[in-house]
């Protein structure tokens, strides 16, 4: 895909040198760049193309000494093909370009897209130092609100766990691969417990070992790159469970751009209950669980005093019940809706409480700025209309980083509810190029709708932004850009 530069006379990003590595053949650039040419490398962000996921490592120019290295998030969605190859080959080239040490591994939020390549590469990983770890304040044990939020999470998570669980139990394992699709989490019953998404998590919050990871907050100064003029800004997760349970755009007046593919940003009132959205607890099933006998489970039978050892009531259900005459009858499969339903809250709830960082180049205040949103939802992007901070008697707000952005990893694969307009990229007035991770036929394969979202390309573009897509490969690209088969890099 190919889009219209900015003028030169803006000289924001330009072609430098890069000492040559052994890499996957790039494509010949056109000879345009999308700022000016000659001026001195300052930054880099490289993309990588796994598929759906995210894996960015980004580098800072220094004074004096190598460059700053930071790592964002490294994985790919539950179901990709050869997904061991692909994030090992993934984690490979990051040690190969990071010459074996980065100085911060960032993850945004426990999203196994975000994570994986810590289980499915982790040989490989073996071979790079951590300098320091950050995570977002979710994560700190002492806070309150930190751990009604993992309670709540983990309610929701243990009841899809049952829901997939009673899937397989009566041979749909196809649903349960559904949940796990949406939750973007293994459901498995069987999956061991060192490759859960938590695990992954947990392997990556010690990568810095012993050193504990730093756990950031939106009050939290910014975090001053050594021997450069730039600095690392924290704008969210919001410590406000508000704007938290904020994920999706109001139907009247949507904040972000489109629909979901059914126009669905209504969650049902069970969901809500379950995930603690609400106040209603009449929800759920309408026998109370005490006097229910999962069906099939005969050890069960003996603890209400009763005996089947010859199957007579299965087979009284398996005539009366799942015969092909008698499907009007059950309901067992259509909570599946209700289900999926919770499975996408417990999505967007935790996309939601995603680390985002801005990494502002040059002078405190006036800067250029590269944005890393991660997966956040509306509450995360609203709440950066009130961030502000002060440095070095400059005050700084969230308007005005959006107002300096020249780069943007759009967030959660350019989905409906994960970008906003007037408060987002409305506001981007220098904005000069946007990567999009993501893979539009493996969205469609897990009925995700189309990724990434016609109007929100459309809206970059209008930015005169040049957007790039991981999964196309663009013909033409400015010459500071690098087109490469396992990712596409932005020297700024």
């Amino acid at each position: 895909m190919t889009s219209i530069a900015k003028a030169p006379s803006a000289a924001k990003l330009a072609r430098a040198p890069r000492k040559a590595k052994t890499k996957a053949p790039v494509r010949e650039a056109s000879g345009k760049e999308i700022g000016g040419s000659g001026a001195k490398e300052r930054a880099s962000v490289r993309v990588y193309r796994q598929g759906l996921g995210d894996c960015i490592l980004v580098r800072v120019k220094r004074e004096n000494g190598d460059d700053f290295k930071l790592l964002i998030d490294c994985g790919v969605v539950l179901g990709t093909e050869n997904a061991s190859g692909k994030m090992t080959a993934v984690v490979e080239d990051v040690v190969h370009e990071a010459d074996g040490k980065i100085d911060v591994l960032a993850i945004t939020h426990e999203h196994w897209d975000h994570l994986s390549a810590f289980i499915q590469a982790a040989d490989s990983f073996k071979k790079l130092s951590v300098g320091a770890v950050w995570v977002a304040w979710t994560e700190d044990p002492n806070d309150d609100l930190a751990k009604q939020l993992k309670r709540e999470l983990g309610k929701a998570e243990k009841t899809l766990q049952a829901c997939a669980s009673a899937f397989r139990a009566a041979g749909n394992g196809a649903n349960a691969d559904m949940l796990s699709d949406i939750a973007l989490t293994p459901m498995s019953a069987v999956a061991a417990a060192n490759t859960s998404t938590r695990a992954a998590f947990d392997r990556a919050k010690n990568m810095a070992a012993p050193q504990p990871p730093r756990m950031w907050r939106p009050t939290d100064a910014p975090f001053e790159i050594p021997d450069a003029n730039a600095r690392i800004y924290a704008l969210g997760p919001p410590h406000d469970p508000r704007l938290i349970r904020k994920i999706n755009p109001s139907t009247s007046n949507p904040e972000t751009y489109g629909l979901a593919a059914d126009g669905c940003a209504v969650l049902p009132a069970g969901v809500l209950a379950a995930l603690g959205l609400s106040g209603d607890e009449d929800s759920g099933p309408p026998f109370h669980r005490r006097v229910t006998i999962p069906l099939r489970n005969e050890k069960d039978l003996a603890s209400f005093g009763q005996q089947d050892p010859e199957g007579r009531i299965e087979r009284f259900f398996t005539k009366h019940f799942y015969g092909g005459d008698d499907d009007w009858r059950r309901i067992d499969g259509d909570w599946l809706g209700s289900a999926a339903e919770l499975a996408l809250a417990l999505q967007s709830y935790t996309n939601n409480t995603s680390l985002v960082l801005a990494l502002e180049l040059g002078n405190i205040g006036t800067g250029d700025v590269l944005l890393f949103a991660a997966d956040a939802q509306v509450g995360n992007w609203e709440s950066w209309q009130d961030w502000q901070c002060e440095k070095d008697g400059r005050k700084i707000t969230g308007p005005d980083l959006l107002k300096r952005t020249i780069f943007y990893k759009v967030g959660h694969h350019g989905s409906h509810n994960a970008t906003l307009k007037q408060r987002g990229v409305d506001q981007m007035d220098a904005l000069k190029a946007a990567i999009i991770p993501v893979d539009e036929e493996e969205a469609l394969k897990k009925h995700w709708g189309r990724l990434p979202l016609s109007d929100l390309i459309a809206a970059l573009e209008k930015k005169k932004a040049l957007v790039l897509r991981t999964d196309q490969k663009p013909s033409g690209p400015p010459d500071n850009v690098v087109i490469a088969d396992n990712y596409f890099e932005v020297r700024i």
